[in-house]
This record gives C-alpha cells, sequence and structure tokens, in this order.
C-alpha cells in the first residue's frame, strides 16, 4: 500500500516566506510513518489460537512459532517466528519520502489490506489501511505538519 499526503499552498509560503521546508517536512514524514507503525505493531490479546490447549492440541506461540502437544504430554514445536514487531522499520525515500515496512516474510497475511488473511482480521490485527486512517482520523498528520511548518518559521 503506497499512501501519500499532500500540503496544500506549501509552495506559495515557501516562496513567500523564503524558508525551506525540507529539512522540517523530512522530520514530519518520518513522524507520521512512526504514528502508523506505532498503530500496527501492537499484538491484539492472545487468544485459543496461542495457548496450548492440553494433549492433541496445536498452537501458534508468539516469538516462537506452532506447537504441539502430543497425547502423551510431550511438547514440540519449531521455531519459525520472524518476530513481527520488531521486524517493522522506516528507510527515507528521497527528499522527504519515508517508506515503512516489515521484513517478516507474513506480514502481508497479517498487516496488508489486501492480503490479510481472515482469521487475523477476526482476531484483531490491523491493517496497513486501518493504521493509516485512524493516523488521518486523529488529526496526527496535520498536527505534526502544522509543528514542522512552525519549526521552520521559528515559532516552536
Amino acid at each position: 500500500m503506497t499512501t501519500s499526503i499532500k500540503i496544500v499552498g506549501l509552495a506559495e509560503l515557501q516562496k513567500k516566506l523564503g524558508a525551506d521546508f525540507k529539512r522540517p517536512l523530512r522530520g514530519a514524514t518520518l513522524a507520521i510513518a512512526q504514528a502508523i507503525q506505532h498503530e500496527l505493531t501492537p499484538y491484539p490479546p492472545t487468544t485459543e489460537a496461542n495457548r496450548p490447549g492440553g494433549p492433541g492440541s496445536r498452537w501458534y506461540e508468539r516469538g516462537y512459532g506452532p506447537k504441539r502437544e502430543t497425547m502423551a504430554g510431550v511438547i514440540t514445536g519449531r521455531k519459525t517466528s520472524e518476530v513481527l514487531f520488531k521486524s517493522w522499520g522506516i528507510e527515507r525515500r528521497g527528499i522527504i519520502g519515508q517508506v515503512l515496512g516489515s521484513k517478516a516474510s507474513y506480514s502481508p497475511y497479517v498487516h496488508s489490506e489486501e492480503k490479510q488473511a481472515k482469521f487475523h482480521g477476526k482476531r484483531g490485527w490491523v491493517t496497513d489501511e486501518d493504521a493509516v486512517k485512524k493516523v488521518e482520523r486523529d488529526g496526527t498528520i496535520e498536527r505534526i505538519v502544522s509543528q514542522a511548518v512552525m519549526h521552520a518559521l521559528g515559532q516552536k
């Protein structure tokens, strides 16, 4: 998913005030990416899918991977977890662009609006689109950009 933010009137403001907004806007786009990341990274509460259920049960242990308990009570598993919440990062692109992404191979099936597995949605995992909409709706973007412009103008 790619999201763009259009700041209306910035070119005119730069021209009129003779201020260079690139550095503060770079900080603003980073702060916006961090706000979106903050919405994506929390794990929803654990469910029965994350807990042992007794002999013969299978579950996914966060930070480890799939596990199962044999009828004899022996627990086995495979350490396959890529620790999703630690896999996120932000990379600068161009003058003020930022790219937020996860290195976990299964991240799209957990967080992508287009690819999220239905069971992840039912268990409360936030999609990329939901995270962006929340940051837009709660005024975070406007507040961050406003602060960046005020900082550029020397008005902290």
